[in-house]
C-alpha cells in the first residue's frame, strides 16, 4: 500500500514596504545584526554545539530577545538541512550521469570519442567521491552566505564591497505564533505585527535595544513602544481579502522582510488550512504534469473511470520566465474551474524528482531544464486549495507504465491521461495488479511484491523498445500489444511470450 502525503500548506503574499530614511537605517542595521547571528549559529551548529547554548550566546552577544535568536538558529538549521538534502541529490545525479556515460562508452567505437567519455567518467568519479565523503562523515561543506558566485565577482572587482555586504545582510524572518500578539494587540506574530486600520495595512516591527544599552529585556518585562517601528505595507489587491480574513481569525503568519536593489519587500506566509484526509467515498481526480500538457482524470470512489481532459501548454518549455509564469497561472485556473465543474473535492498529484544527467541526453536536458514542474505544481496546489479542493501527493513509481498497460486501450486514453487515472486510484488505495495474461510473460519469484513485478515488466518493455529502435522498427504511438507482437516476431525469449 502506497502512502498518501499532503504537500506543504503554505501560501505566500508578496507585499512592498515604504520606509522613510530613518526607518530604512534601522531596518538595514537590524538585518545586518540578524544575518550575523544566523552565520554565527551556522558555524556553531557545524561544530556540534547544542541549540540552547547557541541561542543563549546569541542573546548575550547580538540580539537580547529569545524569539529573534531562535529564528536565527532555525534559519541556520534550514541551511544545514538543505545542504544535507543537496548532498544526497548530488550523489544520485552523479551516479545517474556515470551510468549513462558508461553506456555511451560501451556503445562507442571511435577512439577520440572514447577518450573524451573516459575523461568525463574520471571527473564524475572524483566529484562522486567528494560528496560521498561528506555523507560518510555526516557533515556538510562550508556555506558562502551571499553566494559563491558573488564572492568570486567581488574578488574579481565586478561588484563593490557595499553590494557584497547588502547581499549578505538583506533579510530577517519572524515566525508566526497564534497565542502571541504585537504592539496593537493583533494575534498571529509577536515581533512583526500586521494590522489593518482605516483601509490600510501597517507592519509593526520590534527591534530590541542594543546588548550594551543597559536596557533590561526578557520574559516578564514589557517591551518599550520606542523599540517598535511602524511601516506602510502595500498588499496586491487580489490578496487583500484573504489577508484580512486571516488576521480577523487570529491565525499565525510568518513575515520575512527582504531588501533588494534598494527596495524593501515583505513576504507573508499563511497556512491555507488544508488538513482534509482522503475520503474514499468521494470521487478523486489525478493530475499528471508534463512539459507541454497537464492531463487530468477523474475516477469514481470504486476506482472506475469517469472523465478525463488534457490541458495543453505547448509553448511552456520555450518562452521566457515572465510568460511562463502567466501560462502556468492560467493553466492552474482552468484546471481548477474544470474540476469544480465536475464536483471534485479532492485531487492527487505525483511527487516527482528529475535526475540531472546533463551532457548525456540533449533532448531530455532541453525539455527538463525548461520544464517548470515545481512552479506548475505549486501554482496548481495553491489554486485548488483556494477553491476548497483538498490536495494529496502519491508515489510516482510506474504510474505511466501501469496506465499504458491497463487503461490506455481500455478507455481510449492518451498515455498521460491513463497515468493520471493511476495516480487517482493510488490515492484511493486501489491495488494495481498485473493482469494474469501478462504475468506469464515475466519471471516472477516467490515473495516478489506487486511493485517489483511492475519493475520487471518495465525492464521488459524498455528492452523491447531499445531493440525496435536499433532495427528502426519502432513507431511513435505503439500500444502495449505492438510491443508484444514485435517480441513474438523476433522470438526475444520465452519470458516475453504469452
Amino acid at each position: 500500500m502506497f502512502r498518501v502525503n499532503k504537500p506543504t500548506d503554505i501560501f505566500t503574499i508578496c507585499g512592498v514596504l515604504r520606509p522613510n530614511a530613518s526607518e530604512t537605517n534601522k531596518i538595514v542595521a537590524f538585518m545586518r545584526l540578524f544575518q550575523t547571528a544566523k552565520r554565527t549559529s551556522y558555524q556553531a551548529i557545524r561544530h556540534g554545539e547544542e541549540a540552547k547554548i547557541i541561542i543563549s550566546k546569541l542573546q548575550n552577544r547580538f540580539i537580547p530577545n529569545a524569539r529573534w535568536c531562535q529564528w536565527c538558529y532555525d534559519e541556520a538549521m534550514d541551511v544545514i538541512h538543505s545542504q544535507t538534502e543537496l548532498i544526497e541529490m548530488y550523489i544520485n545525479d552523479l551516479e545517474s550521469k556515470l551510468n549513462k556515460s558508461k553506456e555511451k562508452l560501451d556503445a562507442t567505437s571511435k577512439a577520440k570519442k572514447r577518450r573524451g567519455i573516459i575523461l568525463r567518467i574520471g571527473k564524475l568519479e572524483q566529484k562522486l567521491a567528494y560528496w560521498k565523503e561528506y555523507k560518510k562523515e555526516g557533515t556538510v561543506p562550508a556555506a558562502v552566505f551571499g553566494g559563491k558566485n558573488n564572492l568570486i565577482a567581488l574578488q574579481n572587482g565586478k561588484i563593490f564591497k557595499d553590494q557584497w555586504r547588502e547581499l549578505r545582510s538583506n533579510s530577517f524572518t519572524s515566525v508566526g505564533q497564534a497565542n502571541q500578539k504585537g504592539l496593537i494587540g493583533q494575534y498571529g506574530n509577536a515581533n512583526t505585527e500586521i494590522v489593518f486600520l482605516d483601509g490600510k495595512f501597517k507592519l509593526n516591527v520590534y527591534i530590541p535595544p542594543a546588548v550594551d544599552s543597559g536596557v533590561k529585556t526578557g520574559r516578564g518585562i514589557s517591551r518599550r513602544e520606542c523599540d517598535w517601528i511602524t511601516l506602510d505595507l502595500i498588499i496586491p489587491p487580489p490578496y487583500v481579502g484573504s489577508l484580512v480574513r486571516h488576521l480577523n481569525m487570529g491565525y499565525p503568519y510568518t513575515v520575512q522582510v527582504l531588501r533588494r536593489d534598494g527596495c524593501f519587500y515583505c513576504h507573508i506566509s499563511l497556512h491555507q488550512g488544508d488538513d482534509e484526509k482522503i475520503n474514499k467515498e468521494a470521487q478523486m481526480a489525478g493530475c499528471d504534469l508534463n512539459p507541454q500538457n497537464v492531463s487530468v482524470t477523474v475516477v469514481l470512489p470504486n476506482g472506475n473511470f469517469k472523465a478525463s481532459r488534457v490541458f495543453w501548454c505547448p509553448d511552456l518549455p520555450y518562452v521566457r520566465a515572465e510568460k511562463r509564469d502567466q501560462i502556468i497561472g492560467d493553466l492552474a485556473r482552468d484546471i481548477a474551474a474544470w474540476l469544480k465543474g465536475c464536483d471534485v473535492t479532492q485531487v492527487a498529484l505525483e511527487e516527482l524528482h528529475f535526475n540531472s544527467d546533463h551532457d548525456t541526453n540533449k533532448l531530455f536536458n532541453r525539455m527538463s531544464h525548461n520544464f517548470s514542474h515545481r512552479a506548475m505544481f505549486t501554482n496548481l496546489v495553491i489554486r485548488l486549495r483556494k477553491e476548497g479542493v483538498a490536495v494529496f501527493t502519491v508515489d510516482p513509481r510506474f504510474t505511466s507504465l501501469i496506465g499504458f498497460v491497463k487503461y490506455m486501450e481500455t478507455y481510449g486514453l492518451a498515455v498521460h491521461q491513463a497515468a493520471a487515472m493511476v495516480i487517482a486510484r493510488r490515492a484511493l488505495g486501489c491495488t494495481e495488479r498485473i493482469p494474469r495474461n501478462i504475468r506469464k510473460m515475466i519471471v516472477i519469484k516467490e515473495g516478489d511484491s506487486h511493485l517489483k513485478c511492475w519493475g520487471k515488466l518495465f525492464g521488459m518493455v524498455k528492452h523491447i523498445r531499445q531493440a525496435a529502435i536499433r532495427e528502426k522498427a519502432y513507431k511513435r504511438g505503439w500500444v502495449f500489444g505492438d510491443y508484444l507482437d514485435y517480441a513474438r516476431q523476433r522470438k526475444m525469449g520465452e519470458q516475453f511470450s504469452a
